[in-house]
Order: C-alpha cells, then sequence, then structure tokens
C-alpha cells in the first residue's frame, strides 16, 4: 500500500517536482524490474502454450480427431443452378485447398523447424541480453558470449549485444509476416489455430528481442565492463582489435581515424584556421611558457575564435559597496585574458589572474608521503576510469545531456566510492590523452577532481591555488569563447555551489594563521590574488551580464522566451551552459553577501528570480534549498521576520514531503542538516515574530518536537532565553568569512571567527531590545492612553530610558507592504503619529 500510495503522490506531483527526484527514488523506477520481469514471464509462457498447442495439432494422440481442427463456422448451403445435387460445394469453385495432413506437413517442415532453428540459434543472446540489462549498471558475466575480436572496445559487449538482439526482433518479425500469413491460403481446417500459435508465438519473441536491444541501448552508458578488452578503449564500437599488444602508433592511428569519424569536435563550434592559433600564442608572450604545446594545437581546434572581450574592462564590482572597490580591483586584477598556458607535470591550462602566479617552486599537487602511504599513483588509470572518461567525453561531444546525467550522478559517485574512497581521481595528464586532449573536457573533468578532492580528503593549500587557477581557466573559456555544449543543470549548479564553497572554505583555512607554516606563509604572500573576494564576486556577476540571463527572465515574464519551461536547456541545439551558470550565479552572489553580512546586496542580486514561483532553481534540490536557506537568513537579519517565516514554512513542507527521495542521494545528508537548520532559524523568527498563523500544521507539529520547550523559554528575555538564542544562531548561521588577507607585519593571530562574532553580538543585540518591547507591548494591550511617567514606574525602568526605547521603535519599525520584491527591499516607515510621547 505504501509503494501504491507514493505511486499516486508521484503521479499527481508537479512536473518540476518530479523532475528533480533521482531516477532510483521514482516509484516507477522502483517498480521497472519487476513489471518487465512479469511482463517477460507472461510473453515465455504464452510463447511456450502456443507452442505445446502447436505440437499437440501435429503430433496427435488421435489423427483423425486434431485438437482445435475443427470448423466451427457456419458453412454456406450448396446452391445447384443445374439441379441434381452434383454441383461443385466449395466456397470458390476450381480453387486448390490442402488436407489436414499436407497442412500440418507443410507447417513442420517450412514453418515450424527453420524457426526453431533460429530460436536456438539466438536464444543465447536473449537469455544472455535479459541478464545484462536487468543487472546493470554491474557487469555480468554473461557478456562474454559476445566479447570476441569484432566486440572489443569498452562497451562494445554491450552494443553488440544490443545489435544482435535487435537483427533477431527483425528476422522473427518478417517471419510472422511472411510464414506466418501463408498459413492462411492452405484453406484447411488447422490452418486458422496454427496460424494464431505461430503469429502469438513469433511476435513474442519480436517483443523479447526488441525489448532487450532496447534497454540494452539505454544501459550501455552506465555498464563500465571490466572483461579482457576492457582496456581497450579505441573509441570505435564494432572495429576489429588487433589481439596483440596495442601500440602507441597504432593507438594514434585509430585515434585519428575515430576524430575522422566522428567529424568535428560539438563542444565548441567548427570555426577553425591558423589566424586562432597565432592570436593564442599571442596571448602567452607575457608568460614564461611562451610556446605552445602539443597539448594546445589539439585543443584550440575544439573552440572558436576568442570574442573581443576584456574582462575587467567591461565587469565592475557595482555590488561591492566599498568606497575603493575600483582601486582594489585594480591592484587585484591587473590584466585578465582568455590565455592558455601547456600542460606542466602538476597542473592543467593554468590560466591564472594575476601574471605572477609561478608553480615551478610550489610543492606537488598530492604529497609525496599521502602518496606513497595511500600507494596512489596519479599516472594509474584503471580501466574503468578509462571507460567513464571516453564515453563521458563521446555524450558531451554528442549533446546526450541524459546520458551525461547519468554518468555524471551515478557512474561518477559509484567509482569514487569504489576505487576512490581516500585517494584522489587519476590526474588530468594520466587521462587527457583517452579524450584527445580536449581542453574544455580537461577543465571539467579537473573540476571534478578538486571537488573530490574537497569532498574526501584535505586539500593543501597549494591545491586550493590550483583549484582557484582551473576555475579562471574555465570560466573564461565560457566567458570569452562560444563554448557549444549542454550539460545537466545539476553539474552547472555543482560547479557554482563548489566554487563558493571552495572561496569560502580557503577564507576559513587563510584566517587560521596562528599555525601556519613559513612555507604556507610564503605560498600565501606569493599568490595573494587566489580567491579575492573581488574576483569571485567579479566572477559570478561577469556570468550573470553577460548571459543576459535578466532581460531572458524578463522577457519570459512577457512572453518572448521559455526559458523556465525548457528548463534552461536549449533545444534548438545551442549551449546552455552560460545562461544556467548566469542563472544560478544570481544565487551564488546571494551567498556570498550573506557570508560577507550584506544582505540587502545579496536580495537585490536575487531580485530577478521569482522565488514566489517555480523557476529553474526548484529543478535541483541543492539549489531550492540553498536559495531558500540564505533569502530566510538574509530576511531574518533585517527583521523581516514575516517573510522569512513564510518562505522557511514552504522549503520545510517540500522537503518532508520529498526526503525520502533523496536517501540514496550523495546530498542527503546535506539537505538534513540545512532542514535542522531551517527549523532553528523558523524557531528565532516565531519567538521574536510569533506568526502561528503561517506555518503548516505538519512543520508546525515537527517544530514543536524539536524546540518547543526552548521556545516557551525564549519568550521570558532572561540570561537563560538569550543563551538559547545564542546556541541556535552559533547552529544554523552559514560560516561567515573575513575575507581580507592577513597582514604579514603583525604577529599572526587567528581571526576566523571575527565575522561571526560580530554578526553574533548584532543579532543579540538585536534580541535584548525586543526585552523591553515584549513589556510595553504588554501595557499597551491595557491602556489606550497612558502617560511615559507612569509606563516607566510600572515598568521598573527610568523615564530616559523608556524614551530611548519608544525612539527605537519608532526607527526600527519598518514594515513590509506590497507584493512587489523590489517594493519589501525599500521598505515602508510605519505611522506612528498616534504614539505621543508625553
Amino acid at each position: 500500500m505504501a509503494i501504491i500510495g507514493n505511486a499516486l503522490r508521484q503521479a499527481f506531483m508537479p512536473k518540476h517536482e518530479y523532475e528533480s527526484l533521482r531516477e532510483e527514488d521514482k516509484i516507477w523506477t522502483r517498480l521497472q524490474k519487476p513489471t518487465l520481469i512479469g511482463s517477460i514471464g507472461t510473453i515465455c509462457i504464452a510463447i511456450f502454450v502456443c507452442t505445446i498447442i502447436s505440437l499437440k495439432i501435429v503430433f496427435p494422440e488421435d489423427a483423425l480427431k486434431r485438437p482445435f481442427c475443427d470448423d466451427w463456422r457456419l458453412q454456406p448451403l450448396p446452391l445447384n443452378a443445374k439441379g441434381g445435387g452434383t454441383g461443385d460445394s466449395d466456397l470458390f469453385p476450381g480453387a486448390f485447398y490442402l488436407t489436414d495432413q499436407e497442412t500440418i506437413d507443410y507447417y513442420w517442415m517450412v514453418v515450424f523447424i527453420p524457426s526453431a532453428v533460429i530460436f536456438l540459434a539466438s536464444v543465447a543472446y536473449l537469455v544472455a541480453g535479459i541478464t545484462v540489462a536487468y543487472s546493470a549498471p554491474n557487469r555480468h558475466g554473461c557478456l562474454k558470449v559476445v566479447e570476441n575480436n569484432y566486440c572489443a572496445s569498452k562497451r562494445g559487449g554491450v552494443r553488440c549485444l544490443s545489435i544482435l538482439n535487435a537483427v533477431f526482433a527483425v528476422i522473427f518479425g518478417l517471419l510472422a509476416l511472411f510464414l506466418g500469413s501463408s498459413l492462411l491460403t492452405l484453406g484447411s481446417n488447422c490452418s486458422l489455430p496454427l496460424f494464431w500459435c505461430y503469429e502469438i508465438a513469433a511476435w513474442g519473441l519480436v517483443v523479447l528481442y526488441g525489448g532487450t536491444a532496447f534497454f540494452l541501448r539505454r544501459r550501455a552508458a552506465i555498464i563500465l565492463d571490466e572483461g579482457e578488452f576492457g582496456s581497450r578503449t579505441l573509441g570505435l564500437e564494432m572495429s576489429e582489435a588487433n589481439p596483440l599488444e596495442v601500440t602507441p602508433d597504432v593507438e594514434r592511428c585509430v585515434n585519428e581515424g575515430f576524430k575522422a569519424w566522428m567529424g568535428s569536435s560539438l563542444l565548441s563550434s567548427d570555426e577553425e584556421d591558423e589566424t586562432e592559433l597565432s592570436r593564442s600564442a599571442s596571448y602567452n608572450t607575457h608568460r614564461k611558457m611562451g610556446s605552445i604545446s602539443e597539448y594546445e594545437s589539439s585543443s584550440l581546434r575544439l573552440l572558436t575564435e576568442p570574442e573581443e572581450f576584456n574582462y575587467c574592462d567591461n565587469y565592475d564590482v557595482r555590488l561591492i559597496k566599498l568606497p575603493i572597490a575600483f582601486l582594489f580591483i585594480a591592484q587585484a586584477l591587473p590584466e585578465i585574458k582568455p590565455t592558455i598556458q601547456s600542460y606542466s607535470d602538476d597542473s592543467l591550462l593554468a590560466s591564472t589572474m594575476a601574471a605572477n602566479y609561478d608553480y615551478d617552486e610550489a610543492p606537488a599537487t598530492y604529497d609525496d608521503a599521502n602518496r606513497q602511504d595511500l600507494g596512489y599513483d596519479p599516472n594509474f588509470v584503471p580501466d574503468s576510469v578509462k571507460s567513464f572518461v571516453v564515453h563521458l567525453y563521446r555524450h558531451i561531444r554528442e549533446k546526450n545531456v541524459y546520458e551525461i546525467h547519468q554518468m555524471y550522478e551515478i557512474s561518477f559517485q559509484t567509482l569514487s566510492e569504489r576505487l576512490f574512497k581516500d585517494t584522489p581521481w587519476p590526474s588530468v595528464d594520466a587521462v587527457a590523452h583517452y579524450v584527445d586532449n580536449d581542453q574544455v573536457f580537461c577543465l571539467l573533468y579537473r573540476e571534478m577532481w578538486f571537488r573530490h578532492l574537497y569532498a574526501r580528503l584535505s586539500p593543501t593549500l597549494k591545491q586550493r591555488i590550483d583549484s582557484w587557477d582551473n576555475y579562471c581557466s574555465l570560466f573564461q573559456v565560457v566567458l570569452h569563447r562560444v563554448v557549444n555544449m549542454q550539460l545537466p543543470n545539476q553539474w552547472l549548479w555543482d560547479m557554482v555551489d563548489e566554487f563558493v564553497y571552495q572561496f569560502q572554505s580557503f577564507c576559513q583555512y587563510r584566517a587560521k594563521m596562528k599555525n601556519k607554516t613559513e612555507q604556507e606563509i610564503a605560498l600565501l604572500r606569493q599568490f595573494d590574488q587566489a580567491w579575492n573576494v573581488y574576483g569571485v564576486l567579479n566572477y559570478l556577476q561577469a556570468f550573470v551580464e553577460k548571459s543576459n540571463i535578466i532581460q531572458i527572465l524578463e522577457q519570459e515574464k512577457e512572453g518572448l522566451e521559455q526559458f523556465t519551461a525548457t528548463d534552461g536547456y536549449d533545444y534548438s541545439g545551442g549551449s546552455n551552459v552560460l545562461k544556467v551558470l548566469g542563472y544560478f550565479s544570481m544565487v551564488g552572489l546571494l551567498r556570498v553577501h550573506c557570508l560577507l553580512g550584506d544582505y540587502q546586496t545579496g536580495l537585490k542580486c536575487l531580485l530577478p528570480i521569482d522565488i514566489s514561483q517555480q523557476g529553474v532553481y526548484t529543478i535541483v534540490i541543492g539549489s531550492h534549498i540553498t536559495t531558500i536557506y540564505h533569502y530566510g537568513f538574509a530576511n531574518l537579519m533585517m527583521r523581516r521576520y514575516v517573510e522569512a517565516i513564510r518562505e522557511f514554512n514552504k522549503m520545510l513542507l517540500y522537503i518532508y514531503k520529498t526526503k525520502q527521495y533523496h536517501h540514496k542521494s550523495p546530498q542527503y545528508e546535506q539537505i538534513l542538516k540545512k532542514n535542522e537548520q531551517m527549523y532553528a532559524l523558523l524557531a528565532i523568527c516565531l519567538s521574536l515574530c510569533p506568526q502561528t498563523k503561517l506555518v503548516e500544521e505538519t512543520v508546525n507539529s515537527q517544530l514543536r518536537e524539536k524546540y518547543g520547550e526552548k521556545m516557551a523559554r525564549m519568550q521570558r528575555y532572561d540570561d537563560e532565553a538569550f543563551a538559547i538564542y545564542d546556541e541556535l544562531f552559533s547552529y544554523a548561521c552559514p560560516k561567515f568569512i573575513t575575507p581580507s588577507a592577513p597582514s604579514f607585519e603583525e604577529p599572526l593571530v587567528n581571526y576566523n571567527q571575527d565575522a561571526y562574532r560580530l554578526q553574533l553580538k548584532l543579532f543579540l543585540y538585536e534580541v535584548k531590545q525586543q526585552q523591553l518591547l515584549s513589556g510595553v507591548r504588554t501595557f499597551l494591550k491595557v491602556y489606550s492612553t497612558i502617560s511615559l511617567g507612569k509606563l516607566a514606574n510600572y515598568m521598573e525602568v527610568d523615564e530616559p530610558t523608556l524614551r530611548l526605547t519608544f525612539l527605537f521603535i519608532f526607527f526600527s519599525c519598518l514594515f513590509v507592504f506590497g507584493y512587489s520584491f523590489s517594493a519589501q527591499l525599500e521598505g515602508v516607515i510605519n505611522d506612528m503619529d498616534r504614539i505621543r510621547l508625553e
């Protein structure tokens, strides 16, 4: 009953919510295998029964009485125009009819035996195909039936098995059409039952073979073969492989053939000329490495000519509310242009934001001690990783968003858990030649490499700087060149989310100066522009402006665009990367400004997105939660408690209804953590502004269960209440950062908690004001008119203190009216004329 209830809930679930569910959390995914097994069993039983019936007709117990061969049709009355009863009694005079025995012989020799021979020859491929498709994404031993010299590529075994099943499905379909229909022309009593028996059996086999081929084709991308031929990732699916060792020359020839077969790269436009190379070479004249390597030559052809666009000249920092912002930008970002660097031993295309970035004297990307202890070899690439890289690269070239999403969400996580739980992935140098040294793909691979490193290991300072360089290179490619590819929204959101997270992590790491070694301090001095706050804000703002996402969302309101309806994808053959990155960058700007304590600017950055409506940000669960969490927290800190309560309530109700569908997601723990933090923030909001009518009963019951006792004590506004406010705020607030670099001339101290202490102090000061306001509210409910001295006497405070309290009420009453979000940001001063201070 629970499954039926979930199925009905998902059937009436909005499209964006259903599509945001992981595949394994969808009821259809859970019922898919049992349904398919039941269907296969039903078809097999029908085929078996029809075969038995036909054999009973061919070999009856009584030759004079064959089953199902009686003619129950109404016979026409014989009409003899000549009289005498000697006329021809056949329905069609002169027609040739076979006897029952002759029909049986024809069926046995011409129809049944050839069909049975073909079935016996192909049943092994059918059983193997069903078994492999059922066990996906795990590799099954049944693939060995097709692992030969003609199916030698990594996914070739699955693809070859799919093709064979499709061929046999076509064969049985043709047999059903021609041999089956020939039985109807024989005209005997056994023709019709034999026809139906053969047709049901033949078309049942067509369904089995065709369905197996279809599911094998769908599963081929996520089945990572590890068989004898697993290491031959030559790129051709059905090419004949040499059983001997593949030499580099042979592999190079096959790669060239693959390029010719696949055509020009689909990661970018096809405009290729020599001027691109010379222009790219000119970009590198200010670098120590002035020549373009073989890697650069092969990767530059995948990108169109760079636009005449200077990053810092076109994107200012209008959102940074500092008087000397432009001066700092000029110092921090002296020159940022599209730059291509060749591979070095430890970094990929390090296009940096400062010309003085030099890694010759920096430590290794993965320190030698850890490498030796964990047995990590960055140049060793397992066969499954080769397959993953080759097929992910192919799907990106083909713009196959579905397969990209499957490999990114499932295969990458599976391989990370199975092979790289405590070590990084292979280095980009080790896998680059499997993808033709494609620059864009290598940047994407390295972005995932660093994300895995941050999630499972503790990155070194050098690795943090390398990650910043990689983001700079990747973002400059997206901003300055026409990157012609489609990526899943989940990947693009993770890119922005990880970019902000690593910025936050670096600021926290840099602020802990007390235990830094001399080598780390030297690196911080040398790479002082790495993860610079202006650079981070500038990149996010650049995505917003370059993508024209604000104009696109405005045109969508007028019905001129279909950005939300298409989930941000471009179905006309273009790219969704820049537009969706620009969209998610607005959420990233909100998050960064909340970390900096500039809540009003953060809300202004989110202004183009109407959070009261469904949008692209709701498709990805991580984006949805991050947006509402920071939006609600910003409203809380700006004393707009009603708006914060309303949004926290909607988000908590959504998580309550859908969290069971994300229990297998890698983000499940983060979802639960944000869920608990939002309950704590909701408890704070309701304690400061009791608006229980805005909270759903389900959310309210959960809130009372978690914080009911604490909320009751928070109403007393004593020292114990302030301690609870401190506890909940410290638990639920973001990890505030101090973006400024340390002063190396002064004694080194830790200042990573300074921003948090400042925000906590401001919050508790606001809470403390509520202590006097609560007493004022009590007496104002009793008296319509009361003198200030009398009220001060009742409250046991002096009159000047009470007067200051009313002045605080006057200046802090910025209530929010209207439905427009822009009007909410401005605020309206409430009319205080009715309160006279006598």
